[in-house]
């Protein structure tokens, strides 16, 4: 089953900006900018389309553009319900999220857009997840 992550608006204030200043720089007739703000814009798209998670048999897939991984979810032990980690691997578009945490000290910060569905999804496979 695959999870969009949910778009928070911080990543969202970030898009605009960066539109915004594509504006500003074709009227300033700053190309050299105007090719560097793109390019940025590419790799935001990329992220914002690209970033979900797939519970397949007993594993957790996640991706977020180049950021991608696998993880045995028989090895998730717990999972921290709306925090933020600022730190770490964050393949997520949102705050307010999940950490999950896995193998002994191990953990990442995901943002399934409906997190009950995705935490009911994963105790199928391991009941034994610990919820917070």
């Amino acid at each position: 089953m695959r999870y969009n992550s949910a778009k928070g608006f911080l990543f969202l204030a970030v898009m605009i900006l960066l539109v915004v200043m594509v504006i500003f720089s074709l009227i300033a007739k700053a190309y050299t900018g105007l090719v560097i703000i793109s390019l940025v814009i590419i790799l935001f798209l990329w992220i914002w389309f690209d970033t979900y998670y797939v519970i397949q048999g007993k594993e957790l897939l996640y991706k977020s553009a180049f950021i991608k991984g696998v993880i045995s979810i028989e090895s998730i032990y717990e999972i921290e319900r709306n925090k933020t980690m600022y730190a770490g691997l964050k393949p997520a578009l949102a705050m307010k999220g999940l950490v999950v945490k896995y193998n002994k000290y191990d953990d990442i910060y995901l943002s399934p857009k409906d997190a009950d569905d995705f935490i009911a999804a994963l105790k199928e496979v391991n009941p034994n997840i610990n919820i917070i």
